[in-house]
């Protein structure tokens, strides 16, 4: 007992001790535990854009569709953007102009025989009767026609095109002029078609500097086209290593090829998808363009309804390829709703009734006792009395056509900040029945089902039923709006036949195609203008004819109406090749159209739509007036609470 009791007490001794201690060097310290430190994610903002048209290739001088021009906005971003039908530079300094001497006219002579640009815009060997600029001349009144002798004095054209700091391509390597250059050379060595008139006319593409090239045209070219001639850069320090010839073979230029714009490609799945991200070395990027990290273009190829795009796959903006006539109680139920947006916008395609002024019989003289068609159509006011019998407002509801203001003359839409307001004859067919009787053609028994006929019309026998034959298509949209036209037309008294035929037979050519070959009356075409305003389809010199082989003189023949006016081909031509001025050449254009609106060749009915349809959420711009709407400021396009 005594033991245990000694043994206790050493343990309680021990236990002092070591409290004592642990009071004496402090509290002991905690283990520090390393967590290891957990990135913010930053969430990728991703735009699903569905199309109908996939690419064939991407090989810049290659086959074209709406597919390539959709990628070609994202990669290459201009160098152009066409708004207002005007060019707005994108990747250059600014257009040239005679102003700061980036555009200059240098005085040279030609001799016969030499390669020149005549005053149609035309390239030709110089010859006895060839009208042309001379020197110090910029407009179609001092243009003068060559004597086939003595040595002339032309002005000959040099523009300098400088391009942006900070243009990069795709893989960081700076884009030069002599990329500009490269793809000059690429296109004159493939012959390419697309480029080959603009080609032609130029003399030499020098490279200056880093960063500007000097394009040296033929002599005698007047023109306010100045982006025309500048060609978009293409990585030569990738190319150059392939043939021209082997390019749209090689995955470097028909597959991937790099970018300066906003997107770079980083996928193509043929047949489901194209994956455009964002090119950290876009020269806008410091600004925070593009806003979105990546645009997924979805190929689709089957019919689906608008709302299986939007909820199936997933799309934020389908594309008019997708959207067709079928789908008019869809787009209208999406136009209500919200969540979504729907843009229609004037397309390429022009819907309008033309007259057959001149028949190609009259080419030998008009004789109204012999064969020919009687002159039905030559007074202007028995045409605008024509188009205000017209109901073009019923005639579009009751076809169905969604989207359209009736356009003024040609032009898709209005050019901000002019005159160009439509002066075209509205409905009214009690006025068109009082100019009509004054014309000459009475309604003697007030029977719409019987036509007016002849009374003192000038080169018209007395007597002569005023009837009128309309050509069209066998679509069903125009045979429909053809049948319309005729219903209105019989209200005032004139009785038409509708004939519909193949659309080859009829744009056959002359002298047997029934357009080509002139030989309508009335005729309900859909005219592709593209984006160029055609005031050449109504030019003078474009009148085909057995003398110029039923072509027109320069592009092509367009004036199939027969229609004549010496003020209009001068305004025509000032606007294409006559003014060096972009703001006077749209001008022209301008009072082109509105003289062509008085004097009613045709009836402008309405421009194709282009329907586009996207989530509200996501903001894709506001430049409606861009030919390339809404492809051409992919940069801009984000998610967005408004889109301002």
């Amino acid at each position: 007992m005594k033991n245990k009791s000694i043994i206790s007490i050493l343990y309680f001794l021990i236990i002092a001790v070591l409290i004592s201690s642990c009071s004496i060097l402090g509290p002991a310290e905690p283990t520090p535990t390393m967590v290891e430190p957990t990135a913010t994610d930053v969430p990728i903002t991703e735009v699903t854009l569905c199309t109908a048209v996939e690419p064939e290739t991407l090989f810049y001088y290659g086959k074209r569709n709406e597919g390539t021009d959709l990628v070609f906005n994202a990669i290459y971003d201009g160098p152009f953007d066409r708004v207002d039908y005007l060019s707005e530079t994108v990747i250059l300094e600014s257009l040239p102009s005679l102003s700061n001497g980036s555009a200059s006219y240098t005085p040279v002579g030609v001799n016969g025989g030499d390669t020149i640009i005549d005053a149609e815009g035309n390239v030709t060997a110089l010859a006895e009767g060839v009208r042309l600029y001379p020197r110090d001349c910029r407009s179609t009144d001092c243009a003068v026609t060559w004597d086939g002798v003595s040595m002339i004095q032309m002005d000959q054209l040099t523009l300098v095109f400088k391009l942006k700091d900070g243009l990069r391509w795709s893989d960081g390597t700076d884009v030069t002029a002599g990329d500009s250059q490269y793809s000059f050379r690429i296109a004159e060595d493939l012959g390419s078609t697309a480029y080959q008139d603009i080609i032609d006319r130029i003399v030499d593409y020098q490279v200056l500097d880093d960063v500007s090239v000097l394009v040296t045209i033929l002599p005698g070219l007047v023109t306010s086209d100045y982006a025309s001639y500048f060609f978009t850069p293409l990585p030569q320090h990738v190319w150059s290593s392939y043939a021209p010839a082997d390019l749209a073979a090689s995955d470097d230029a028909a597959k991937l090829p790099l970018a300066y714009g906003p997107f770079q490609i980083t996928e193509w799945l043929s047949g489901e998808s194209i994956t455009l991200e964002k090119n950290e070395y876009y020269f806008r990027a410091s600004e925070g363009y593009p806003a979105v990290d990546k645009i997924m273009i979805k190929f689709i190829n089957e019919d689906l309804s608008l709302n299986e795009l939007l909820e199936n796959e997933t799309c934020d903006v389908i594309d008019q390829s997708l959207i067709h006539e079928g789908m008019d109680d869809e787009v209208a139920a999406l136009q209500g709703d919200t969540e979504y947006r729907v843009e229609i916008l004037p397309g390429e395609n022009w819907e309008v009734l033309l007259f057959g002024i001149k028949p190609s019989s009259y080419d030998d003289g008009y004789y109204p006792y012999g064969s020919d068609r009687p002159d039905l159509l030559s007074d202007v006011n028995v045409r605008n009395a024509i188009e205000q019998c017209i109901d073009k407002d019923v005639i579009l509801q009751q076809a169905g056509i969604v989207g359209n203001d009736q356009p003024f003359a040609y032009f898709p839409y209005d050019v901000q900040g002019s005159d160009s307001s439509n002066t075209s004859q509205s409905y009214d067919p009690v006025s068109a029945a009082a100019v009509l009787d004054a014309a000459g053609w009475k309604d003697y028994d007030s029977n719409p089902d019987t036509p007016r006929v002849a009374y003192g019309v000038d080169n018209v026998q007395d007597g002569t039923a005023f009837t009128l034959n309309l050509y069209t298509t066998t679509g069903e949209t125009n045979s429909q709006i053809a049948e319309l036209i005729k219903s209105s037309l019989s209200t005032c008294g004139i009785q038409t036949t509708v004939n519909t035929v193949p659309a080859a037979e009829l744009y056959a050519a002359g002298p047997d195609g029934v357009l080509f070959g002139r030989s309508f009356d009335l005729a309900l075409i859909s005219w592709n203008v593209g984006d160029v305003l055609p005031c050449a389809l109504f030019e003078s010199s474009e009148i085909p004819s057995e003398d110029n082989y039923w072509i027109g003189e320069n592009d092509g023949g367009g004036n199939i109406t027969g229609y004549q006016n010496t003020e209009f081909d001068i305004l025509c031509n000032t606007a294409r090749y006559g003014s060096s001025d972009p703001g006077s050449a749209l001008n022209a254009q301008i009072q082109a159209a509105q003289l062509l609106d008085r004097e009613t060749p045709f009836v402008s009915l309405f421009f194709d739509a282009r329907i586009f349809v996207s989530k509200s959420a996501l903001c894709i711009g506001e430049k409606k007036e861009s030919e390339k709407y809404p492809y051409s400021f992919l940069e801009y396009w984000d998610f967005r609470d408004t889109c301002n």
